[in-house]
């Protein structure tokens, strides 16, 4: 019995500087591009993504909802969704899970953050803050994921999307829209991007219509989710580092 609580001290201090490691890489980096990123997973990242997945405390999917329900933020991720639009601000990006079965993921961006635009015109700009709405829950063993719908709003940049702002906005657009059309599941063949940077648009639609067919947990606990996606078999996965906000 001892060897035994002395193996799973010993075990949980390997988990805890390892995820003390892997926050202290991506802390306060700036997103460069999606290539740069990902070769910074390969070269940084992997080792420590390996022996995390390997003391995997919660291995259930099951299990795992339990923990998944509440809001997280992605501080460093491979999926070029996060990155399409110029300037996300992390500190102002949420995944929200519900127990009822509904996510979103919020971010804000900063629009006109050409380096032409003086820093005066830049601030009257008004912030463009999009929510992609889903529907999660687990199937033969294995997570799922369904899109639901988008919503975007263009806010004043000077007033902060909030956690209190963010869990308004989406659970009354849950409340008064998703489940009052709920025969309405397909992910909308249009998304208008009103007052968006052109060179940026056609990205962007291109990467919300993707959909997950590989949503994994490779590690999960109370504060920390390393997450593996993948839209289709012929593509890369990527990878995302998420923490609890609440």
């Amino acid at each position: 019995m001892l060897d035994l609580l002395l193996k799973n001290q010993l075990s949980a201090t390997k988990t805890l500087k390892a995820k003390n490691e892997i926050f202290a890489r991506v802390q306060s980096r700036k997103p460069e591009t999606l290539k740069a990123e990902i070769n910074f997973y390969k070269t940084e990242l992997l080792p420590y993504f390996i022996k995390l997945s390997q003391h995997n405390p919660v291995l259930s999917v099951t299990e795992q909802v339990r923990l998944l329900v509440g809001v997280w933020t992605p501080i460093w991720s491979t999926i070029s969704f996060h990155e399409t639009l110029p300037q996300r601000i992390q500190e102002q990006s949420f995944q929200i899970f519900q127990r009822d079965g509904y996510c979103a993921s919020i971010a804000r961006y900063l629009l006109g953050k050409e380096s032409s635009l003086s820093q005066n015109f830049q601030s009257k700009l008004p912030a463009y803050d999009f929510m992609a709405i889903q529907k999660y829950g687990v199937q033969n063993g294995k997570w799922y994921l369904q899109n639901i719908d988008r919503f975007q709003a263009f806010k004043n940049r000077e007033t902060p999307l909030t956690l209190e702002s963010v869990y308004n906005w989406f659970t009354n657009v849950v409340n008064t829209k998703v489940k009052l059309n709920t025969s309405k599941v397909d992910l909308p063949k249009a998304l208008k991007l009103e007052n968006l940077e052109i060179n940026h648009a056609n990205e962007f639609q291109k990467t919300y219509l993707a959909t997950s067919q590989v949503f994994e947990h490779l590690y999960i606990d109370n504060d920390l989710r390393l997450v593996k996606t993948q839209t289709d078999a012929s593509h890369l996965p990527s990878y995302t580092i998420a923490v609890r906000r609440q």
